[in-house]
């Protein structure tokens, strides 16, 4: 974790030299569009901020909340704030949570799943339907592998009322059978499916088919990246205090 101390520390002192105009040789020659004591913003650079304004500001509000900003940077540079280490960890945090955000959404927008019509189906046999499940508890995920006997948890109630991750879960499965156990806060869980009974009058859930196929794609690709994880903790040399 020492190298990230390092980026962000360049990063910080980077940005901290270019607000407070260190760095005096320009790539691109421009003339000076607003100027707040040491620090000159040039026409570019403001043609290139302009465009990244929230939609709800005209120019001159935009102009004016950047001088906002920039007294404000100076202020704090005045004051020695970039010093403290408060500031440093809050960098810090925001460079890892950064680095996360963008890996993850790369990795999702990798993750291709498909919806089969008989899924689709199924959901909407489901949705018309009262389920009666067995919910099995188990203290670690050895123990459920090896099918230690436990007296379940009886549920009664209607498909469409029950938590998204709890349908997803039982779409996947066929009457008696079980679920592979996971792990939650609530220990290691495993579930069956015991009865499953029309209704006379289902209550209103999601029959729309394309609503239907974004609900089982959005889940399929949680548990994509689930297995992604696990793969990279299997992978990797984790040592934690007992």
């Amino acid at each position: 974790m020492r190298y990230l101390y390092y980026i962000g520390g360049i990063i910080v002192l980077f940005s901290l030299l270019a607000a407070y105009g260190v760095f005096k040789t320009k790539v691109e020659i421009s003339k000076p569009a607003v100027v707040i004591n040491d620090r000159i913003i040039s026409e570019s650079e403001l043609e290139t901020r302009i465009k990244l304004k929230p939609y709800y500001m005209n120019r001159n509000e935009y102009i004016d909340s950047l001088i906002d900003e920039q007294l404000l940077i100076q202020e704090a540079l005045n004051k020695e704030i970039h010093k403290e280490e408060s500031f440093r960890q809050s960098v810090q945090q925001y460079y890892e949570q950064s680095l996360i955000k963008i890996l993850v959404d790369r990795k999702l927008s990798s993750l291709k799943t498909s919806v089969s019509d008989n899924e689709i189906q199924k959901y909407k046999i489901l949705s018309a339907s009262r389920l009666i499940i067995s919910k099995f508890g188990y203290k670690s995920l050895n123990e459920a592998q090896n099918s230690v006997s436990q007296t379940p948890q009886k549920i009664d109630a209607d498909f469409v009322d029950l938590s998204d991750g709890l349908k997803f879960t039982l779409l996947n499965l066929k009457k008696g059978e079980m679920s592979p156990p996971v792990e939650s806060g609530m220990g290691v869980l495993s579930y069956r499916i015991d009865q499953i009974i029309p209704l006379e009058a289902p209550k209103r859930g999601d029959t729309d088919d394309e609503q239907i196929r974004n609900f089982i794609s959005g889940y399929k690709q949680e548990q994509l990246m689930a297995d992604w994880i696990r793969e990279l903790k299997a992978n990797a040399e984790i040592w934690r205090e007992k």
